[in-house]
């Protein structure tokens, strides 16, 4: 086994003499060029909107980054497993060497390029989340993915270059069917081998020591950030959080318990604990974590197929939305996804969808987002979260019908169909104080007759003979009660 400490001081001393850092109340306040943004507790603010390019295909990245960086995006999430970090390093230098770079200024537009460079000290930072794969937890072992992860990103952009590093995985973990302990331990290079015992045999105390290679990085990085001077020349990339991805609430309980030198302040996780896992969202609110959304767009719209009226509900609302933000502009669209995608931004949840094309990249962007943010109400916030729980399910929506018979004698329900106004039976028999519940839609009618206790009509004459409607007009996941009474 040998120490990264050596290596790792002169990569620390090389930067330090080579470049200067803008100081903490400038980076505040410029990070996120006016975007919506969570102020994590060290102070900096990081963009709610972002981009993940982790899981495209390497000769798409360019131009994908190109477009995301000119429609104002200043977030990418990637992976060091992902292998792609120097690729995102290079478009981000090309972006920013071709004169795209005007359209992202500190002030948040152009100016007075004319198609040129911008100016250093006129560039928003960008923000990279990148991540240590389980294959590299153990202290050495990480400091080697961090350094590597630190070398690709350093591009010849001028602009500053946020890294938040994370620990992607708590354990390796073979029984989820694509990990592959064993297989992806003998597949490292040696020099990976030498540094660390392998992860996967200690796996509960592993990702600790990564966690204190993690700290100790960190509080190098910003030691750097408090003797550097205003200067922008050639900045590299700086460590500006640390967090984790993918850990149980029993992993957060045990990492904090350690009494760490440096709380996590990023934690990435699947969309649906937002809505499933309140015990470990509770947690992270509680401790002042930025949750950072993955798998919005898969985890949740691609079921839209087995929830029409959840999913209608999404329509709805861009619909509504766009006759509100854009009544004037004819060109403008706002659609399901990026009503979907301001829910979270609402909640303070970062998003980071991934989008191959540019119609969706455009859906998705900070300005079409922020457009939509000062118009959601109440009501709106109300039927997402009844929509988007159901869509992520594939469980359609409805609205419960309670039929409360406050007669003395049995009743039957019948649905009216609007359109041949024939009366369909839906409730054979409701006896004298029962209560009966029905899955409906708002707009639907009913109508109760009462009957004898053998389920046969009264005749016309009877004064019993009566016949009453009742009108749906409870919204989708509501629930709407009618007493059946004379």
């Amino acid at each position: 086994m040998w120490s990264m400490q050596p290596l790792f001081l002169l990569f620390f001393f090389a930067i330090f003499f080579d470049v200067g850092v803008c100081d903490d109340d400038d980076d505040n306040n410029m990070s996120t060029s006016n975007q919506p943004a969570f102020e994590m507790k060290s102070g900096l603010s990081i963009p709610l909107i972002g981009f993940g390019i982790g899981n495209l295909p390497h000769e798409n990245i360019p131009q994908v980054v190109n477009n995301q960086l000119r429609a104002g995006v200043l977030l990418i999430d990637t992976a060091h497993a992902s292998n792609n970090e120097r690729i995102l390093g290079e478009a981000v230098a090309s972006f920013d060497g071709s004169g795209g770079a005007h359209t992202q200024t500190r002030g948040g537009g152009g100016g007075g390029h004319h198609g040129h460079p911008a100016a250093t000290d006129e560039l928003a930072p960008l923000h990279v989340v990148t991540k240590v794969w389980y294959t590299h937890l153990g202290y050495e072992r990480t400091k080697i993915s961090i350094q590597e992860s630190l070398t690709n990103l350093h591009s010849a952009s001028p602009r500053q270059i946020y890294v938040h590093m994370l620990l992607h995985w708590p354990r390796c973990n073979d029984d989820i069917p694509w990990m592959n302990c064993e297989a992806e331990e003998n597949n490292l290079p040696q020099s990976v081998k030498d540094a660390g015992p392998p992860p996967h045999l200690n796996k509960e105390n592993a990702f600790k020591k990564s966690w204190k290679a993690l700290e100790d990085v960190y509080m190098e990085h910003q030691k750097i950030k408090m003797k550097s001077n205003k200067s922008r020349i050639h900045q590299p990339p700086l460590i500006a959080s640390i967090g984790v991805s993918n850990f149980e609430l029993e992993d957060m309980k045990q990492l904090l318990s350690e009494n760490p030198r440096v709380p996590p302040q990023v934690y990435q996780g699947n969309s649906w604990l937002v809505f499933h896992d309140p015990y470990l969202m509770d947690y992270l609110r509680e401790h002042s974590i930025f949750f950072q959304a993955y798998a919005v767009m898969n985890g949740i719209l691609q079921q839209r197929d087995k929830s029409p009226n959840a999913y209608n509900i999404l329509s709805g609302l861009s619909r509504e939305l766009m006759a509100t933000v854009y009544s004037e502009e004819k060109d403008a669209v706002i659609t399901e996804a990026t009503v979907l995608l301001s829910y979270f931004l609402h909640s303070n949840i970062g998003v980071i969808p991934r989008a191959a094309s540019s119609a969706h990249q455009q859906e998705n962007s900070p300005q079409a987002l922020s457009a939509i943010l000062p118009h959601l109400t109440s009501s709106h916030i109300q039927q997402l979260e009844t929509a988007i729980p159901a869509l992520m399910k594939g469980e359609d929506l409805h609205t419960s019908v309670s039929f409360m018979n406050a007669l003395s004698s049995p009743i039957q329900i019948h649905w009216l169909n609007p359109d041949t106004k024939e009366e369909v039976l839906v409730s054979n028999l409701i006896h004298p104080g029962s209560v009966e519940i029905q899955n409906s839609h708002p707009g639907h009618t009913f109508v109760a007759y009462p009957t004898r206790f053998d389920g046969s009509p009264y005749s016309g004459d009877d004064e019993r003979a009566i016949r009453k409607e009742f009108l749906v007009d409870a919204g989708y996941g509501e629930t709407q009660f009618f007493s059946v009474e004379l």
